[in-house]
This record gives structure tokens, sequence and C-alpha cells, in this order.
């Protein structure tokens, strides 16, 4: 091999050399991937409304006679409601306005219904562990027992406490899906102004949709 040739496979093998000795002084950047945020924690602070639907059982109680059961019914809800968190602690109130169906007794003359309107207003607390929180409910409920066993057309006014437990699953910050169980403890007088008075126990599971504004 000549010289020539020497002097250029050795000028070829030094290039590469080159190149590396070039970068030698770049500072060298890691690739940092970027930081996902966290999703923000669910706040139950805030205005509420919503419908609920569900089944109705209970039983009516005239003093002195037995009780009687009412035959299982449907209650539809229309509801609205402010609460406030500290915390996992969140509290507040709702009323609900319903309209019930299919609620009656069976007689030997006829049927008589337990009110198709229903107020009820219940204060709420709560333990909330992210998008889940589970209450307690207690409060006041007002209906209509409608007799017509008796005085045709005849309404006895009902009222009395409530309670019950539900839980609410938040799938996004506004909307919200839940089910309560609630029990109704009524009572009322003969609006024709005898001594008879009327006991009746409302009970109802209902699934419940709400938007959190």
């Amino acid at each position: 091999m000549n010289i020539k040739s020497i002097m250029t496979a050795t000028a070829i093998a030094l290039v590469p050399l080159a190149a590396i000795a070039g970068n030698i002084d770049e500072p060298i950047v890691p690739t940092i991937a970027p930081v996902m945020s966290a999703p923000a924690a669910m706040d139950w602070s805030g205005a509420y409304v919503g419908l609920g639907y569900g089944s109705v059982t209970g039983d009516v109680d005239f003093d002195p006679t037995p009780a009687q059961e009412m035959n299982d019914g449907t209650l539809t809800q229309l509801f609205g409601g402010y609460q406030i968190q500290r915390g996992a602690l969140v509290y507040g109130g709702e009323i609900a306005f319903g309209s019930g169906s299919d609620t009656t007794i069976p007689c030997c003359v006829g049927s008589s219904e337990v009110s198709d309107q229903m107020i009820d207003l219940k204060g709420r607390v709560g333990y909330a562990t992210g998008s889940l929180l589970v209450y307690g409910v207690l409060g006041y409920s007002m209906g209509e027992y409608d007799n017509i066993i008796g005085t045709p057309g005849e309404q006895w006014d009902i009222s009395g406490l409530n309670y019950g437990i539900g839980v609410d699953y938040a799938f996004t910050n506004n909307w919200i899906v839940g089910a309560e169980y609630l029990v109704r403890d009524l009572d009322g007088d003969d609006p024709a102004g005898s001594a008879q008075t009327v006991q009746v126990d409302y009970d109802s599971i209902s699934i419940r949709f709400a938007y959190k504004f």
C-alpha cells in the first residue's frame, strides 16, 4: 500500500472521532416525561336539583282497629337542596315534592289511598370519601290520606317524622346518582271531628338522579 492510500484511510477513520469530539462540550439534557396532574377531589358543597323514583310499602292503622298493610305503590319525586362540606363531613338540607300511586289498602267495601301528594323536609349529614357520599336523614313529612271507606272523598291531613339513610355517587363533578331509603311515621285526626285517629307507616326506597351546580 502506498503512502497516499494510507493517508486516505486514516482520514476516513478520523471523521467519526472528530464528530464525537465536537459533541463533548455540548451539555447532555435528560428527557423529562410530563407530570400528570391528579384529578381534583369531588367538592360536595353547593346547590343541587334532581328526580327520584321508587317503590312504597307500609301500613295504615285506624285506632283501635288492627293495622292494614298497603298494596305496594310507587313514588316519583322532584327534589332540591344545598350542602356544605368541611373535610369529610357533608351536611345540608333538602325539600322533596312527591306524587304517589297505587298505595291503597284493600277492604271489603273498596280501598283507601294514602297520599298521592307528599312533601318531605330533610336534614342530611354524611361522610364523603372521594366521589362517594354516605349520609343519614332526619326530617318532617306531610301528606294526605283519602278515606273512601267512610265518608266518600274525605281527606285526612297526615304528618310526622321521617328518617333514613342514603348513598350518592358523583360520576362527574356535576352529575350524581344515588339511592335512598326513607321511613315516614305519620298520623292524623279525623277531619269530621270524631275521636278517631289514623297512623300511617309510609316507607320508600328510591333511585335518585341529581345535578349539582
